[in-house]
């Protein structure tokens, strides 16, 4: 089992980042912003293929997505090589989209070494919080992940439908599937099963986000000290990557880390306008914007005051610029222009809308903002301390001064929905993130991550310059660089030790409520037990080809098709315009010998068995009436039975 899990996440971190390498280096990029960029135009090539694929005919597997990527790599090239022919360098033969200043060897080595302390952080939270490698994961929206995932593996359909037809059948709904897409790949070559594919997906995702924050300082000319120091916050903030996990919300966590990378891909346009400076940017936002709807709002907003600090600055004109970006935009709209299309016809369809509606004090919100803490009790009071160091030190950011802005911004938002979530306007202006104040935290969290690493990097230059005038320190000259190495070491040593490995105990704690249904869990039942994981196995070898198995919404069974790849009657948790058979057997079943409209639908459908499990996903709502007290039932037997599960097969 080991192996396997090794294996899996192995896969999944060479497919994270070999395609988007091809496609940058194509483009021309390099060193860090290369390295940051690779795993968005990963999820660019293969959240692109799989609609285009789908409109084309042709399946989505691993030969074709190989294929879209060389073809995107391919024009990339040509990009580059157009571009080449007209000069993009400076009198000093330095590519003037690269960014300033320049790193010692030693600093690259340092901040390589921090983004895998991230990385590593990122992995033990995970796995402690697991509890094994093949834990399910027992929040809202995971089992529509999981389920997309297979589906897409399974039927070579990349389409932004067609996996929603799992629960909402014949015809689907939109959602943007490039997470699913990577993931059916990591299933197709490491022959796991779906909840072991989940969890290799999600254990580097801060290191994910410490990546993209390293890209983004060093895009700008900042220290290596400060990129370091962002990546060390990254892997420990709590709000930044580990909380969306915690609410189940997965490819929005993967959305969430790989934002900051939008501004890099913006800023090396707008310091050359290129033509290949432009194809990265439009593979980026379309790439955001295939990864989760939201995405792309969340990097407007952290965009904008980086622009209004150019434009003030006089860096650019904000006409010239934003004639630059109407092209790049287009562009960027035709490649997702099923995506595009999805999310316009989505949001004025059937689908309800319902806001959270959260009333939490001004006071409160503002505490958890600045303690980095929303769903635990304690706060991180260290890296509030580093947060307040950044901001009292803002003059020191220089290009990043916008950061601060960002902050504001996004925190304003965060607070308006977090305390005024029931005025309408609100409610309007925050439906890109469904109104809940949890995305909002972690949208919040990207700048507010990157002021608490600057506050650490700040700490370093004081604590630095305060040892080097010492009069036995002063006269040699090569002090000062030792110093530097020293104190970094020095201080991140120490708030190791102040927070007990970077809060990994902290952010397990948070990242286990994915897996144990919310911080309440041992009151409850969880939805998926393994008695009930036995259960869907057992199904899954009963089952007759063809057939959907009968179950109630509520309990782990709409996990079904996941764990076995048998198509459950009740595929998601979600009761929303559900199916209109799945409502009448929900409803109605126990009325099969009376009832002719339930044997049509049974038969419509394909029910051959009814599958119950124990545990629900909200334990306050009794089980449908219509699946209620079977035992006994005239054309019903129990064929299977363990302590959480009952398979029922239909009498013929």
């Amino acid at each position: 089992m080991f192996w396997t899990y090794a294996g899996t996440i192995s896969i999944y971190l060479v497919l994270l980042v070999a395609p988007g390498i091809l496609i940058g280096a194509a483009a021309g990029l390099r060193g860090w912003t290369l390295a940051g960029l690779a795993p968005l135009l990963t999820y660019t090539a293969t959240g692109l293929a799989g609609p285009w694929l789908a409109n084309l005919g042709l399946p989505y597997n691993v030969a074709t997505a190989a294929a879209c990527t060389l073809l995107l790599a391919g024009l990339a090239a040509g990009a580059r090589a157009l571009t080449l022919r007209r000069g993009p360098r400076d009198t000093s033969g330095k590519d003037t989209a690269d960014p300033p200043g320049s790193w010692t060897t030693r600093a690259h080595l340092a901040v390589a070494a921090c983004v895998l302390a991230a990385t590593a952080v990122s992995i033990a939270a995970v796995l402690s919080a697991a509890g094994g490698t093949t834990a399910v994961f027992q929040r809202w929206d995971t089992v529509f992940h999981a389920n997309g995932i297979r589906y897409i593996a399974e039927t070579g359909d990349g389409g932004l439908y067609g996996m929603a037809t799992i629960n909402w059948y014949p015809d689907g709904l939109f959602y943007p599937n490039a997470y699913h897409l990577v993931g059916s790949l990591v299933y197709s070559l490491s022959g796991a099963s779906i909840p072991t594919v989940l969890n290799s997906i999600t254990v580097p995702i801060a290191g994910i986000f410490a990546l993209s924050l390293v890209a983004l300082v060093r895009q700008f000319g900042g220290r290596a000290v400060f990129a370091g120091s962002a990546a060390i916050v990254a892997g420990a903030a709590t709000t930044g990557a580990y909380e969306s996990v915690s609410s189940g919300l997965l490819p929005f966590a993967l959305g969430i880390v790989l934002t900051p990378l939008a501004v890099v891909a913006l800023r090396r346009f707008l310091q050359r306008p290129g033509l290949d400076t432009a194809v990265v940017f439009a593979l980026a936002m379309a790439g955001l914007l295939a990864v989760h709807s939201s995405t792309l709002f969340g990097a407007v907003l952290f965009a904008v005051p980086m622009l209004l600090q150019r434009w003030w600055r006089r860096e650019g004109e904000v006409g010239r610029d934003l004639l630059r970006l109407m092209p790049v935009g287009v562009a960027a709209a035709v490649l997702a222009a099923p995506q595009v299309i999805g999310a316009l016809t989505f949001s004025s369809g059937s689908y309800p809308y319902m806001p959270w509606a959260s009333d939490v004090p001004v006071a409160e919100a503002l505490e958890q903002l600045l303690t980095f803490r929303q769903i635990l009790d304690e706060p991180q009071v260290w890296l509030s301390v580093l947060l307040f160091a950044g901001i009292f030190t803002i003059g020191a950011l220089g290009a990043l001064r916008w950061v601060a802005g960002s902050a504001v911004l996004l925190s304003g938002l965060f607070v308006l929905v977090t305390s005024y979530g029931s005025v309408p306007w609100v409610i309007t202006v925050s439906r890109p993130w469904w109104n809940d104040r949890y995305r909002l935290m972690a949208l919040a969290a990207i700048p507010l991550c990157l002021l608490a690493g600057h506050g650490l990097a700040e700490l370093q230059r004081w604590l630095t310059r305060a040892v080097s005038l010492l009069p036995r320190l002063r006269a040699n000259p090569r002090v000062p660089a030792r110093l530097g190495a020293a104190s970094a070491v020095v201080l991140v040593g120490a708030l190791a030790t102040l927070t007990h490995g970077f809060y990994t105990t902290a952010n397990a704690t948070a990242v286990s409520y994915a897996y144990h249904n919310g911080p309440q869990a041992q009151e409850t039942p969880i939805p998926v037990s393994g008695a009930e994981v036995a259960a869907m196995l057992e199904m899954g070898r009963l089952a007759e080809p063809g057939e959907r198995v009968l179950n109630d919404r509520k309990d782990g069974t709409a996990w079904l098709y996941a764990i076995s790849g048998v198509l459950p009657v009740a595929g998601h948790y979600d009761p929303g315009v559900a199916p209109p058979d799945a409502r009448l057997l929900a409803n109605h079943f126990r009325e099969y010998a009376t009832n002719p409209e339930v044997r049509a639908a049974v038969e419509r459908l394909g029910v051959r068995h009814v599958l119950l499990g124990s545990g629900a996903i909200t334990p306050d709502i009794p089980r449908a009436p219509g699946l209620r007290d079977l035992d006994g039932l005239p054309f019903l037997d129990a064929v299977f039975r363990n302590s959480d599960a009952v398979i029922y097969a239909l009498r013929t």
